[in-house]
């Protein structure tokens, strides 16, 4: 069994998480990788490695022919070159594809067509992203480029039920199309610290588009007068948001932190109370934060902000150690107040351990294998 695996953004979060999959895939099958970076590939299990930069000036091209045509004529050049240096005898091409960049479907699809091979996609966002995430015309544009080239995949797979719905919704499904949902497969690391003498309250990652900070600042205001000494800490910013001046006072904003990103969170989490996770301030938003599949092998309080028929508000739904509060201030106050109280003792967080199991990537890629086995008739 060979497999072309196709990503953008080499190092990058996301593609991460793409590796982890397809070298967890290389203990079933033979894979090679093709990649816009060049990058290390000494301790992956991969037979061949292809890389094709594409300068800023293409990238930024790439970018306005989307936008205001809806058409990928750099992605097609690039496949054009692709396929002039990989290996023309695979099974399977899988495009793993995120919303920022798009020519791996572009690609995957024409390298399948050429050697009439099955051609699956998954990716780990909604695409184009739904409900105000994306621009009217880049929405529009999107839209047009995966409602052409989604259909002539064989596989789809989006990494939750919610968000699997939106995308097969937005093309002509392929005869015998398969599907599925492949979670996001969380990182290695887990972390049990005893329970901490600060107050601290920590956010990690940036707050944009339609995640909306205003329901936390004012949680965390009437917080204050509960817990006077609590600190407020935003790690991945580069600067204050305006909303703080807005909501805070000069003294309140003191108690705030406002960190830039950083790869090292256990000193951050030993120091924490409660863990924040915020999603789409809408109802029905598709997206899972990856920041969340992180928190849950923490053993640490979790309050996530979401809205009504979500991924978060369905998974985690029932656990005594996932607090879920609504899209407003009210609400985000009583859950965090919970939240602080119960992180004063020592917790159950063993209840945690299925989604924790559900997770990770030995159970992912256990369905992904098996799905793969079924699409290209392969016993083993």
């Amino acid at each position: 069994m060979k497999i072309l695996a196709i990503y953008f953004r080499s190092g990058s979060g996301i593609s991460v998480i793409y590796e982890r999959i397809f070298c967890e895939l290389a203990k079933h099958a033979t894979v090679d990788v093709l990649s816009d970076m060049a990058h290390s590939t000494e301790s992956m299990p991969i037979r061949n490695t292809y890389s094709l930069p594409m300068s800023r000036f293409t990238q930024s091209l790439y970018r306005k022919c989307l936008r205001n045509f809806g058409k990928a004529p750099i992605s097609e050049w690039w496949s054009r070159k692709a396929m002039r240096v990989v290996a023309n005898d695979y099974d399977l091409v899988i495009a793993f594809v995120a919303s920022s960049q798009l020519t791996p479907i572009v690609s995957g699809k024409l390298i399948a067509e050429k050697l009439g091979c099955k051609f699956a996609i998954y990716s780990v966002d909604a695409i184009p992203a739904p409900g105000g995430w994306t621009k009217p015309r880049e929405y529009r544009g999107k839209l047009k480029i995966v409602s052409k080239y989604f259909a002539s995949a064989d596989y789809v797979a989006s990494s939750n039920k919610h968000m699997l719905d939106f995308q097969l919704s937005t093309f002509k499904h392929k005869q015998g199309l398969r599907s599925n949902v492949l979670l996001t497969p969380s990182p290695n690391e887990e972390y049990h610290f005893p329970v901490s003498n600060e107050e601290l309250i920590l956010y990690t990652g940036s707050l944009y588009g339609l995640r909306n900070p205003n329901y936390l600042f004012g949680a965390f205001k009437r917080l204050l007068k509960t817990y006077p000494n609590a600190r407020l800490q935003l790690v991945g910013m580069k600067h204050r948001l305006r909303q703080m001046d807005d909501i805070l006072s000069v003294e309140e904003r003191e108690r705030v932190i406002i960190s830039p990103h950083t790869s090292n969170l256990a000193p951050l989490f030993e120091r924490a109370r409660v863990l924040i996770d915020i999603d789409a301030d809408r109802e029905k938003d598709p997206f899972l934060s990856s920041k969340i599949i992180t928190y849950l092998k923490t053993n640490r309080m979790i309050l996530c902000e979401t809205g009504k028929d979500t991924p978060s508000r369905e998974m985690f739904h029932g656990y005594k150690t996932i607090i879920q509060c609504d899209h407003n201030e009210d609400s985000f106050y009583e859950g965090l107040m919970r939240a602080m109280e119960l992180s004063q003792s020592e917790q159950d967080y063993s209840e945690r351990e299925p989604l924790i199991k559900a997770f990770s990537i030995d159970v992912v890629c256990s369905i992904f294998w098996e799905d793969i086995k079924a699409l290209c008739n392969v016993s083993e």
